[in-house]
């Protein structure tokens, strides 16, 4: 059954050896040369299942990898059925600060691993007993530097502010998580935020 179908990706839910799974298929381009396409989709399911890895060593919880289709470009994984965070938040009450919070320490998490995930949105995160579920790493890489993990935590925040009516509160819990994980490194990466605001504003 077709879940959703994007640019670059459609999900399927399907069932792996009897458990509840989602098919993650790379979409062909026809524009490009098949040889090209087939490769560069092959390439990028690849990191993507490298990186889904890389953050469950990392302590960031992720759905299962249950198989690898790299002549399909595909990938099938488990399905969680938990709300995305955008719908916990949405909901409001005391526990969606500390939800917030939660997020920071996960990003935190992913970038102490040199992990940037690129696509860093409420929606890319489900919400499973009391803890967050990362998916969607197709836009993700790896990169250390100051300027790659501001603009990914630049991302959170501008989704927050769009998505959000209390985007506010939730950034400013989302910063302390952060800072709980990264420790002073958190300073350079939020100024750089901060920096990257300022360029939105006079561009």
């Amino acid at each position: 059954m077709l879940m959703k179908r994007g640019a670059e990706a459609e999900l399927r839910r399907t069932e792996f050896l009897g458990r509840p799974a989602v098919d993650k298929a790379r979409v062909p381009k026809t524009y490009r040369l098949k040889e090209l396409d087939d490769g560069l989709r092959r390439s990028r399911i690849r990191t993507e299942a490298r990186l889904m890895a890389e953050a469950r060593t990392a302590g960031v919880s992720v759905p299962i990898l249950y198989d690898i289709d790299l002549e399909e470009a595909k990938i099938v994984m488990e399905y969680i059925p938990g709300p995305t965070l955008k719908e916990v938040l949405d909901r409001g009450g005391p526990g969606s600060l500390a939800a917030a919070r939660e997020m920071g320490r996960v990003v935190g998490l992913l970038h102490q691993a040199g992990i940037v995930h690129g696509d860093l949105t409420t929606s890319n995160m489900l919400w499973r007993d009391g803890r967050i579920v990362m998916i969607d790493f197709s836009l993700g890489g790896k990169d250390r530097g100051r300027e790659a993990r501001g603009v990914d935590l630049h991302m959170l925040r501008e989704g927050l502010v769009s998505a959000h009516a209390r985007a506010t509160s939730y950034y400013r819990e989302v910063v302390r998580g952060y800072r709980e994980v990264m420790g002073r490194e958190a300073d350079d990466i939020i100024a750089t935020v901060k920096e990257i605001e300022t360029r939105g504003r006079y561009t």
